[in-house]
């Protein structure tokens, strides 16, 4: 794996691996911790055969227990089934310190989830913590969580998340959980802030979107992504979760790809940066498509056009076609 010696992080579970999941590890001389120990079975346009989804299922929600066995604490960033595990094994939260999504800002649906799965698990964590914009220490190694975040779209349905960061001396690892990109200015100053060594980002839900091109919330993210990989610490980007379910990826985020091949920085999906192929390519492969059947890669120059377009309507302003040039265009 192409990440720090000795590596701080260890990818557990991920869409590129055959589920809906983004279960990350990180150890430290002081702390071994899970972070969104979920796994949910992908959707029937993953061009896999149900049957494989089913056994991948199997075999990944094995890798996230035996990962919360090893660890002393666990992060639940938001209450989506493929971020934590609600009803089955509770007892992998016997005796851990679980740092929760604090329920007071969740949207009903996920709030009456966490009311009950908080209820199921009642007395066997250690403790619980409420980690809303909180930092903690285990000796050496420091732990802190962003202010609540919005999963995607601001206002949207999926409510909000936490993202994760750890530090011990001069390494830092990022987790961002659920935050669909980035799309947001915001979220993207406070990772770049952080100016992360490895990081784990869940990219654009692009499987959603039949014509790409004109997806500026896509080709935003395009551009914040491409402004991470410029971070002077940054030596590992692994981009994964939503963007590992559409088998167009490779060719819709070519210049995230050539930035960081320019850049010389670990960037792909969890699977690729274990030198394995992603599943869904797998499954592209030998058994072809499902719902897209005609795409092109994105250029430079149609996501340039996209942005001109949009502020000429009046859409985005021209700050976007700014950051556009400086980190997407940038040589």
């Amino acid at each position: 794996m192409r990440f720090l010696d000795p590596p701080l992080l260890q990818p557990v579970a991920f869409d590129s691996f055959g589920v809906k999941a983004m279960c990350t590890r990180v150890e430290t001389p002081d702390l071994i911790i899970t972070i969104d120990p979920g796994v949910s079975v992908q959707s029937e346009q993953f061009p896999l055969p149900q049957k494989t989804l089913e056994q991948l299922l199997h075999r990944y929600e094995e890798e996230v227990l035996t990962s919360c066995q090893r660890s002393q604490a666990i992060v639940i960033s938001h209450y989506h089934l493929d971020h934590f595990t609600c009803q089955r094994q509770p007892d992998i939260y016997a005796g851990k310190i679980i740092f929760a999504k604090a329920l007071d800002d969740l949207p009903v649906k996920q709030q009456e989830t966490a009311k009950k799965f908080f209820k199921m698990i009642d007395g066997l964590p250690k403790e619980i913590i409420w980690a809303d914009s909180r930092k903690f220490k285990f000796k050496k190694t420091e732990i802190s969580f962003s202010d609540p975040i919005w999963h995607g779209k601001a206002d949207a349905e999926p409510g909000k998340v936490l993202m994760t960061f750890i530090s011990r001396g001069k390494k830092r690892v990022l987790v961002s959980s659920d935050i669909a990109g980035p799309v947001d200015e915001k979220t993207t100053n406070l990772i770049c802030a952080f100016n992360p060594h490895e990081a784990v980002i869940d990219g654009y839900p692009s499987f959603l979107e039949p014509e790409p091109s004109n997806d500026l919330e896509l080709i935003k993210s395009i551009i914040n992504i491409c402004r991470i990989l410029y971070l002077p610490g940054l030596k590992t980007l692994i981009l994964d979760h939503h963007l590992a379910r559409d088998y167009r990826y490779p060719v819709l985020f070519k210049t995230v790809y050539q930035q960081a091949a320019k850049l010389k920085k670990g960037f792909g999906t969890a699977a690729e940066l274990s030198d394995r192929k992603s599943a869904v390519l797998e499954g592209l492969q030998n058994y072809g498509t499902t719902r897209y059947h005609r795409w092109q890669p994105l250029e430079p120059s149609d996501l340039r056009n996209t942005l001109q377009t949009a502020i000429a309507k009046g859409e985005i302003s021209l700050d976007w076609l700014n950051s556009f040039d400086r980190w997407v265009l940038k040589t």
